[in-house]
């Protein structure tokens, strides 16, 4: 039922979709970080979905009303996705940045491509190439040489905080979405899958928001949280999700999942344009190896054999 409609979209603006989607989550985490001081985590997390739901709703509402029946008949498996990528993952990264730096917190994020295929096989058994695994290894060398600063010397200085941890808690949270966003109901409409998971992420989160808000502290109303809403809301869960789940239906979770080592190249770039730090030598060595496991994953011919 699924596979004529992947196969309509081709493998390079499936590429397309998901770099955008990275590029949306990149800035995600400048925003994340630079309003960590004054907008709450669950707050933030609660609001995005809440209002990014009244936005697609009316929209989405025919094909909500005709994949009823579908969603009720599916509706644990959308709550377990709505779970650990809507309410979990972002709960987690807008946490993390209280503690630890946003470019921290991104790069954290290229672990995700690791872990992917490696639940793809636990819970699917989709079978892993040696391609795939060169790619992996290849795009993570790229992003081993941005956290090092290129200089090998900076492994023994490298020190995890609470933030880091707590990052990646919402980098085991992603893998598991990107491998059971592939497996969603087939009869499901994309805009009826992000109703559906939305409502569920917006009810998930509804008890914590109001914890926070009674014993940590209330979402403030500001210039700066007002912006900060609107930017999560259109660019890193509209737009976003609609780029990511589309590209992974269409390249499957194991090449697909690899565009997430592009988050910590755009964060790097969105932090030196709005944060001032500074691009160097380094960053463009990491990202052009970033790019070349990117494009060896998705040239790769499809698996063979195990499934």
């Amino acid at each position: 039922m699924s596979s004529s409609s992947s196969h309509s979209a081709s493998p390079l603006a499936a590429a397309l979709l998901l770099s955008v989607s990275s590029a949306c989550w990149g800035g995600n985490f400048i925003i994340g970080r630079a309003v960590h001081a004054e907008v709450p985590p669950a707050g933030l997390s609660f609001w995005r979905w809440l209002l990014a739901l009244a936005i697609l709703l009316p929209f989405a509402w025919p094909k909500v009303r005709r994949d009823w029946p579908e969603i009720r008949r599916h509706w644990k498996s959308l709550a377990v996705l709505a779970f650990f990528g809507m309410a979990l993952f972002h709960t987690a990264l807008y946490l993390s940045v209280n503690y630890t730096t946003a470019t921290n917190a991104a790069l954290l994020v290229a672990i995700c491509p690791v872990l992917v295929p490696l639940l793809s096989w636990v819970l699917h058994r989709e079978p892993v190439t040696g391609r795939i695994l060169l790619a992996i290894a290849v795009s993570v060398g790229g992003v081993a040489v941005v956290i090092l600063r290129g200089d090998p010397a900076q492994l023994a200085t490298l020190s995890f905080n609470r933030g880091d941890l707590i990052m990646l808690v919402a980098v085991f949270a992603w893998s598991m979405y990107t491998v059971l966003v592939k497996r969603r109901p087939a009869a499901l409409h994309p805009q009826s899958l992000l109703v559906a998971t939305m409502a569920f992420a917006t009810a998930f989160l509804l008890p914590v928001y109001l914890w926070e808000s009674a014993f940590v502290r209330p979402m403030p109303v500001s210039q700066d949280s007002l912006l900060a809403v609107a930017y999560v809301v259109v660019f890193a869960s509209l737009l976003a999700y609609v780029c990511f789940n589309r590209g992974i239906e269409v390249l499957g979770p194991n090449k697909g999942g690899l565009f997430l080592h592009l988050v910590p190249a755009f964060a790097a770039l969105l932090a030196f344009v709005f944060l001032g730090e500074r691009l160097q030598g380094f960053h463009a060595v990491g990202i052009a190896a970033i790019v070349v496991g990117i494009v060896l994953a998705t040239t790769a011919k499809p698996a063979r054999g195990v499934t």
